[in-house]
Parts: structure tokens; sequence; C-alpha cells
């Protein structure tokens, strides 16, 4: 099986005065970027929020599947990702994704959730693509 999901860019103008849009999905949300929205903050989006998002919605998926595939009822898995931007010799990197993640509701011990945390981390569509960055995991029962 293949599925296939849509998203877009615009950029305007050169990169330090520039703006842009990403629209998500064919009929989706438009949001604005700039280069200031992804080294201040500012009240607009950026790639690394995006992708940030991206991941945290993949790993509670992924987390809630695998609590299912262990015989357990999932709870709520609530995560957040701190998604790193570096600039090297070699131009801008990803180079770190912290994952911070709390289970409610679980029919788990706290070990049984960390442990399908870990291989969530691992398995997960999103955690595969980023591989090449750093990914940290801090995984607790609420």
């Amino acid at each position: 099986m293949k599925v296939f999901k849509h998203a877009s860019a615009i950029w305007n103008g050169t990169v330090p005065a520039g703006t842009g849009s990403m629209k998500l999905g064919r009929a989706g949300e438009v949001l604005p970027f700039s280069l200031k929205s992804r080294v201040e903050d500012v009240p607009m989006t950026n790639p690394e929020e995006l992708i940030g998002a991206a991941h945290a919605g993949c790993f509670s998926m992924a987390l809630s599947s695998l609590i299912e595939e262990a015989g357990k009822v999932p709870g709520t898995v609530e995560t957040s990702a701190k998604v790193t931007l570096e600039q090297r010799e070699d131009g801008f990197w990803i180079s770190e994704i912290n994952l911070i993640t709390r289970g409610s509701n679980q029919d788990l011990t706290s070990d049984e959730f960390v442990a399908l945390a870990e291989k969530a981390k691992s398995t997960c569509p999103v955690s595969k693509l980023y591989s090449s960055a750093a990914i940290t995991l801090d995984a607790a029962l609420a």
C-alpha cells in the first residue's frame, strides 16, 4: 500500500528580507514563514516546527499502536518535539530532535511504557526519515 500526502510552499524575495507560505494538504491551512521565524522567536511558524509536529504526531500514533499490539488498552499519549537547527561549516542542519512523551490512563507499568516508547522511537516512519539527526527520548507515565 502506498499513500500520497500533499504539502506545498512558495517563497518570495531574498532569504533575509523575503517571506513565504506553506500549505498543508490540497485545501489546507496556509502558514506564513520567514527567515526571522526560523532563527528568532516570532509569531509565525517555520519548517522546523512542522517537522517537530509531524514527528510528535507519528511517534504518538506508533506508541499507541505498540501498546495495543501488546494487548493493552492505549490511554492518552502526549508528545512534544524540540527540533534543533544548527549552522555548521557546510550549511544548516537539523542536528537533534528531542521527544518528550507522557502517557496517561495507561494499562502499563512505567517500565513497559518506556520500553514501548523506545521501540516506537526506532520504528515510527518519521523517526526513520530523520535518522540523520540525533533523536533523544524522555518517556514516562504522567
